[in-house]
C-alpha cells in the first residue's frame, strides 16, 4: 500500500498524463461494474467512481485509496452475507427433510403397532370386542390423518423456501448477465447468445445478422461534459436500441465501453440494414436532454453483417467489427453492411 501511495503522490505532483488517464480509466471500469451493497446503491457507487475518475484526470488523488478500500470491504461483506443466506436456506431445507424422515419412522412404528393389534383382535373371534375394535380403527385412522396433515404442512413450508431460493438464484443469474449501467445484457451473455446463434444456423440454416454499434466521438463527450453525462449518454443510446429492436427474438448487449452489439435472429441482411438505418436515425433525430444547457446531439456508426455458411463466431464478429470501422472511417453517423 505504501508503494501505491507513493505512486499516487508522484502522479499528483508530476507530469504523468498517461498514468493519470490510465488510473481514471481503471476507476471508470470499477464503477461500471459496481453492484449494490449494504452501504450504498449501485447507481450511487457508479456515480462516486465516475467523480473519482474525473478527479484522477485532474490530478486530485487524495480520496481514491480510502474509497476503493471501503468499497472492496463492503462488496466482500455483501457477497459473504448473501452466501450465508443461501447456506442458511439450504440448511433449513435439509433440516425439514430430516424431520420428515424422522417423523416417517415414528409414524411407521405407531401404525405397525395399531395394525398388529387389529390383526390379533380379528384372529381371535372368541375374544373379539366391537368397542375395542372400533377404538383401534379410530386410532389407526387418526394416525393416518395426522400424518397426511403433517406432510401437507411440511410440503407447503418446503415449497415456500424453494420458491424463495429460486427467486434468489434467478436474481443472481440476471445480475450476472446484465450490464448494470444500461440494463442491457453484458458481454458474457452476448458470447453465450453468439454461440447459440451460430449453432442454430449450422443445424437449421436460420439466417442471423449482427449489428455492432459505436457512439461517435464518445471520448469528447466525457472530456467536455464529464463521466456522469457520458454514463447518461450510454443509457440513452441503450433506450433507443430497445425502442427499435423490440421483437422478443432481438438480443441487445453492451459489448464494452461505448460499443453495443445486437443479434437479430431469422433476419436477412436487407431487413437488418433497414433496422440499422432506423436506429441511426432514431439516435440522430432525438437529442438527449441535459439538466443544464442545450440538448446533446449524438450519432452512432453501425456495422452490419449476415452470418455466412460455416463461419465461426470469431470470424463473424471480426467481419462485423471491420464494417463498423469502415463506417467510422467513411465519416461516422452511417451504416456499413
Amino acid at each position: 500500500m505504501s508503494r501505491l501511495r507513493s505512486w499516487l503522490w508522484q502522479l499528483a505532483g508530476g507530469d504523468a498524463p498517461y498514468e493519470r488517464m490510465l488510473l481514471a480509466e481503471l476507476l471508470s471500469i470499477l464503477g461500471e461494474h459496481a453492484f449494490e451493497t449494504h452501504r450504498r446503491a449501485a447507481q450511487t457507487t457508479r456515480q462516486a467512481f465516475s467523480e473519482l475518475s474525473g478527479q484522477a484526470q485532474a490530478g486530485e488523488l487524495d480520496g481514491i485509496i480510502p474509497f476503493v478500500r471501503q468499497q472492496r470491504r463492503d462488496e466482500q461483506q455483501f457477497v459473504e452475507g448473501h452466501l450465508n443466506d443461501l447456506r442458511d436456506l439450504a440448511w433449513r431445507l435439509l433440516s425439514a427433510l430430516s424431520r420428515v424422515a424422522q417423523g416417517e419412522v415414528q409414524d411407521d412404528a405407531a401404525l405397525r403397532q395399531q395394525v398388529q393389534q387389529l390383526t390379533q383382535q380379528t384372529q381371535r373371534p372368541d375374544a373379539l370386542n366391537i368397542q375395542t375394535l372400533r377404538q383401534t380403527l379410530q386410532s389407526l385412522t387418526s394416525l393416518i390423518e395426522q400424518r397426511e396433515q403433517r406432510h401437507r404442512q411440511t410440503l407447503n413450508q418446503l415449497q415456500g423456501q424453494i420458491h424463495h431460493l429460486m427467486r434468489e438464484l434467478a436474481q443472481a443469474r440476471r445480475e450476472s448477465t446484465t450490464d448494470p449501467l444500461t440494463g442491457l445484457y453484458n458481454r458474457r451473455a452476448f458470447e453465450e447468445t453468439l454461440r447459440h446463434t451460430v449453432g442454430l444456423n449450422r443445424l437449421f440454416g436460420y439466417p442471423a445478422t449482427m449489428l455492432l454499434l459505436d457512439i461517435d466521438h464518445f471520448k469528447q463527450i466525457n472530456d467536455a461534459y464529464g463521466h456522469a453525462v457520458g454514463d447518461a449518454a450510454l443509457k440513452w443510446v441503450a433506450e433507443q436500441i430497445v425502442r427499435v429492436c423490440k421483437r422478443k427474438s432481438d438480443f441487445a448487449a453492451r459489448y464494452g465501453g461505448e460499443e453495443f452489439v445486437i443479434i437479430l435472429r431469422e433476419t436477412s441482411l436487407r431487413d437488418a440494414q433497414k433496422i440499422a438505418q432506423q436506429l441511426a436515425e432514431q439516435v440522430r433525430k432525438s437529442p438527449m436532454s441535459l439538466s443544464e444547457g442545450e440538448p446533446l446531439r449524438l450519432t452512432v456508426s453501425i456495422g452490419v453483417s449476415e452470418l455466412q455458411l460455416h463461419e465461426s463466431e470469431d470470424e463473424w464478429l471480426r467481419r462485423t467489427d471491420a464494417l463498423l470501422y469502415q463506417a467510422k472511417q467513411a465519416g461516422r453517423d452511417r451504416v456499413a453492411a
